[in-house]
């Protein structure tokens, strides 16, 4: 096989069509970028340039389906009718050369853009998502395209996004160029270099377990294929076994439809897959092994792949994604949707324990005692900066556990022992990394949360809070001398000091602005207005010394001591002033 000329190959086919079951447009700004900077360097330098592989499987003589590069044309087809757009605002698109037949660009931007020169039948058609975009956004006439819009399905906002800086990059592009003869030569040349000298391997097959063979074999230039696309090829391609081509249509169409609902369920379809293949499996699975994990469970004994196997795969997979959605966006109207929300912020192995105990024979009561020795011991692990695998080989092992049939209680058990074996001096930490990150923005609020119990706490663990310093980063002098009463000595410590969590706390994001770097008197009134009892509390010291954050990191530390222990001792929790060890 020879690698041809986009043009050439192209004009052989009066349709190339997506599929459904593919997935949408995906590049983004960087791919484009790069695409669009090979198409420089080739106009100017005259060489070819290779475009990479399309793989398109033939359904009569001048239709095909795309089967792999549709990355490729979609964004050559968008850059074409950028192309035409603007010569169509030059006035002219006729270039004549002495002794040369003349050439009209714009028509050559049609050839490619529609067959047989009718512009009602575009030559290549977008998969379902983005096609009405593509038909009433890109293929009309400037006059007659409608305006991209800026909001729509969030599976065409690279689409869409596409078009636009597609058309940014030609206009900043042709701006640098005086005149609109010098104009109309340089698109005619950049057309050219696209359609002539992008060269790419053409691939023609006649069956949908041809093409997947070829598409799971071969991945050139574009997004590259990441572990879902080729698990989705795999069980495609399995379940595919013995049925007829109209058949295959339809079930992949279906395993399309099934795939973006799993995609929307779990947000990050990579993650997911890794941590499904984690929870139900003994070994250990790393993103690179993805694909060959799942090829192996849908092989029977001989080695080849089952239908039937590949459906049951599929099938958990689906359930499964369903408990993801639940562990990822879990509401905080419980105990453990409230814990599971609080470590969405700083980890995500905890997910799969997680998919496990879904999976479990727990109940409810059980359910919610693992759910909040998973928080506690996410949370001092890492505090403690322990191995991040380490904790995933745990997690591992308990779904194993449970998957098992092993009892909850012996499960509970297990984690017990788990986070009584951390250790790690609480106290140093929340002085050193009390503001370094969400677990702190997270103490204050679990603390706030007990001590308030019936306030509304949906929103302050999403970010919508916002981790207030007392005494401010940027330091003034009359911050300065408040914090250290004057001795001009300590003023060196001032960054260590506020750092402490003690010098934190919670503010709605209505009221961050207007505290800022006011005095502590002046924050008292804004901090009187807070949702939150935390902050409130704070109103009862008119001054704000170093000895007042050292006392209230003394107290964020005890009372994370009785929260964030294996059995939890809520009653023992108070509001800062009314802590035994308080500083008036």
């Amino acid at each position: 096989m020879d690698a041809k000329p986009l043009f050439s190959v192209i004009t052989e086919y009066d349709l190339l069509y997506v599929e459904d079951y593919q997935r949408t447009y995906a590049w983004t700004k960087d791919e484009i970028d790069e695409f669009f900077s090979d198409l420089k360097e080739t106009a100017a330098s005259g060489e070819t340039h290779f475009f990479g592989t399309l793989i398109l499987q033939s359904d009569g003589e001048k239709t095909a389906s795309v089967v792999d590069g549709q990355q490729r044309l979609t964004t050559s087809y968008i850059t074409v009718a950028a192309f035409r757009d603007a010569v169509s605002k030059l006035g002219s698109d006729r270039i004549v050369e002495p002794g040369r037949i003349p050439v009209h660009v714009a028509s050559q931007s049609w050839e490619f853009l529609v067959a047989n020169g009718d512009p009602s039948t575009p030559r290549f058609t977008s998969n379902r998502f983005i096609r009405p975009l593509f038909f009433d956004h890109v293929i009309p006439m400037p006059d007659d395209q409608l305006v991209i819009p800026e909001r729509g399905n969030p599976l065409t906002l690279n689409f869409r996004k596409a078009v636009k800086h597609v058309r940014e990059l030609v206009r900043a592009e042709l701006e640098r160029i005086d005149g609109p003869e010098a104009k109309l030569r340089y698109i005619h040349l950049l057309q050219e270099s696209l359609l002539k000298k992008f060269l790419v391997l053409h691939v023609s097959t006649r069956s949908m377990n041809e093409s997947l063979e070829i598409f799971l074999t071969l991945n050139n230039r574009g997004v590259a294929l990441g572990p879902s696309d080729l698990v989705r090829g795999e069980v495609m391609s399995a379940r595919s076994i013995g049925l007829t081509e109209p058949q295959q249509k339809a079930l992949h169409g279906q395993i399309f439809e099934e795939w973006s609902t799993i995609s929307e369920n779990v947000e990050d379809p990579e993650t997911f897959l890794r941590h499904y293949l984690v929870a139900t499996d003994v070994h250990k699975v790393t993103k690179k092994k993805v694909v060959d994990f799942v090829s192996k469970r849908i092989k029977n004994p001989s080695g080849d792949r089952s239908p039937a196997l590949a459906e049951e795969f599929w099938s958990d997979l689906i359930a499964a994604s369903h408990q993801y959605q639940r562990i990822i966006s879990p509401g905080t109207a419980t105990d453990s949707g409230y814990h599971l929300t609080a470590l969405q912020g700083f980890t995500k192995s905890h997910r799969i324990f997680m998919l496990g105990l879904y999976r479990s024979s727990a109940t409810q009561s059980e359910f919610d005692k693992a759910v909040r020795l998973l928080y506690v011991l996410c949370f001092r692990y890492h505090m403690a900066g322990l191995n991040a695998q380490q904790l995933e080989d745990f997690f591992q092992l308990r779904c194993n556990d449970m998957r098992n049939g092993e009892p909850i209680p012996y499960v509970l058990d297990l984690l017990r022992e788990k986070i009584e074996t951390i250790e790690f001096n609480v106290l140093r930490y929340l002085k050193i990394e009390g503001d370094s990150g969400f677990i702190g923005k997270a103490i204050l609020h679990a603390i706030n949360r007990i001590e308030a119990p019936h306030a509304d706490n949906a929103n302050s663990i999403s970010g919508k809070i916002h981790l207030e310093h007392i005494a401010p980063q940027t330091p003034t002098d009359s911050w300065k001398a408040e914090l250290f009463s004057g001795n001009v000595d300590l003023y060196e410590d001032y960054e260590s000091v506020i750092s402490a969590i003690g010098n934190l706390t919670l503010l709605d994001s209505r009221l961050n602005i207007e505290a800022q770097q006011k005095p502590k008197n002046e924050k008292n009134n804004i901090y009187g207005d807070s949702n939150y009892k935390i902050t409130r509390g704070l109103t009862s010291n008119p001054q704000w010394r170093q000895e007042h954050v050292e006392n209230r990191t003394d107290w964020v530390a005890e009372m994370f001591e009785h929260i964030f222990s294996v059995e939890e001792n809520r009653a023992e929790v108070v509001s800062y002033p009314n802590w035994s060890g308080y500083l008036a």
